[in-house]
């Protein structure tokens, strides 16, 4: 064991004994006097090594001793704080980490320099380090295996970080540090919808976005990009994850699907034209009444179908099948008929069809017989959804007001069957058509899950 010596009263401090660090005060060429507070003491008997912290080595983690040894060896005077983590191994195996801090400098009027170091037990602060950086990397590698690209953005629009599929879509080299601008790497026409949804996301909205990019050489690529804020626990925007998705196979094939689609509406209307002048030539006379209003239900079917079609087959919006069908009553004042229902309410294809046929036949009758025959009768649309028995069902009404005096028909033709029977096709449906004097009411109702899509209600 090294012989402790008492060191002169400029440099002992018993202050040092009530610290948990362990202090030793020392000169550099270990030939004068030296001190050694309580916990160094301690730690240097539990460890079995002499005092001087010079003769630790045999006891420091390998890995670690060249950096202690380089640190001790230099003698040059200085104020500047010379610091290095390492580790001790305990004598049952266990390495624990300490924190080394170093000072060297004169002694005042003495020509020998002196350090002060002190070791502190850092072990579980290490220990939290590592853990957290096992979780780090565990994400990385997590957010590095997704096709998707993942970044987060600071909300000045500063690139944070970015994963390895964001960085080749990009062109970012992935050990750039990042700090660039998110914009910046985006084509010029991405530069405004991606501005105005950073601004949003900065504000604490979710946003989304398309855009596209491509890089030399590279066909171009469509990206559907999602901004979510990440929340402080105040609810304040601390920054912002954004996830581009490449949709370019879907985008391509939906290219393809609405070509299709302009394909089969030509080939359709064709095929109804073909019906059309199948039937002038056939019947005896072509300039006949029924010739006409077989001509405009055809017709009728030619709009729902042109609805459908722009809807991608999806459906068409309740509002437009009666806007489209009501079309053929002329350029009559908002007064005359009025359109009152849920715009994004959207028909499937099957009942846009039979609806749609249904409110043509309602309006050809309105203008022979009914509100819009005269010049103040009105005519009322509207549907809603409803809950029967906690399931939702759809309701559609047409009123007729203030037109002449309605009378039951004497018979019913292919008009009846369109407006009442022809819905009923519809499963769970219902519908009904009463001539009052006052005007023609017509009701329809059916489970909203077999006529309806609404994205903005969940059935």
């Amino acid at each position: 064991m090294g012989q402790t010596q008492t060191a002169p009263a400029d440099m002992f401090c018993s202050a040092f004994d009530l610290l948990p660090d362990l202090i030793c005060m020392e000169p550099v060429s270990n030939a004068g006097a030296m001190h050694f507070n309580t916990a160094w003491k301690q730690q240097a008997a539990a460890l079995g090594v002499p005092l001087p912290f010079s003769e630790w080595l045999p006891v420091i983690v390998p890995a670690d001793q060249a950096e202690i040894t380089r640190i001790l060896r230099d003698t040059t005077p200085s104020d500047r704080l010379r610091s290095t983590s390492f580790r001790i191994l305990n004598p049952d195996g266990h390495a624990r980490w300490f924190l080394l801090r170093l000072v060297q400098q004169l002694p005042r009027g003495g020509n020998d320099t002196g350090r002060l170091l002190i070791l502190t037990d850092i072990h579980e602060q290490k220990r939290r380090e590592v853990a957290l950086l096992q979780k780090a990397d565990i994400r990385d590698r997590m957010l590095n295996v997704s096709v998707d690209c993942i970044k987060e953005i600071a909300k000045d629009g500063t690139l944070v970080h970015m994963n390895t599929a964001g960085c080749e879509a990009l062109g970012v080299d992935s050990t750039s540090g990042f700090g660039m601008s998110w914009l910046g790497l985006l084509p010029p026409e991405a530069h405004v919808p991606g501005g105005k949804a950073l601004k949003d996301a900065a504000e604490g909205q979710n946003v989304r976005f398309m855009g596209i990019s491509q890089l030399p050489g590279e066909p171009v690529r469509h990206w559907d990009n999602m901004l979510t804020p990440l929340l402080n626990p105040d609810q304040s925007v601390e920054a912002i994850l954004c996830v581009s998705r490449d949709v370019t196979i879907q985008r391509e094939h939906e290219q393809q699907i609405a070509l299709l689609l302009n394909e089969l509406n030509h080939r359709s209307k064709n095929m109804l034209a073909i019906f059309q002048a199948l039937i002038r030539r056939t019947v005896p006379d072509p300039t006949a009444p029924f010739v006409k209003v077989l001509e405009e239900r055809i017709t009728s079917i030619a709009r729902s179908q042109d609805l459908l079609i722009h809807g991608e087959w999806t459906g068409a919006t309740v509002h437009d099948v009666v806007t489209s069908q009501t079309a053929v009553a002329g350029d009559f004042p908002a007064t005359r008929l009025w359109i009152e229902g849920d715009p994004e309410l959207q028909f499937v294809p099957d009942t846009a069809d039979r609806i749609g046929l249904a409110i043509y036949e309602l309006t050809t009758n309105a203008i022979k017989y009914g509100a819009l025959s005269n010049d103040t009768g009105t005519v009322t649309v509207t549907w809603d959804l409803h809950d029967e028995e906690d399931k939702p069902v759809f309701r559609m009404c047409w009123k007729e007001t203030g037109g002449p005096t309605v009378a039951r028909p004497e018979r019913r033709g292919f008009g009846s069957i369109v407006i009442e029977h022809n819905p009923r096709s519809i499963p769970g449906a219902s519908s009904s058509c009463c001539h009052d004097p006052d005007g023609t009411v017509w009701t329809f109702s059916a489970p909203a899950e077999n006529v309806v899509r609404c994205p903005s209600r969940l059935f």
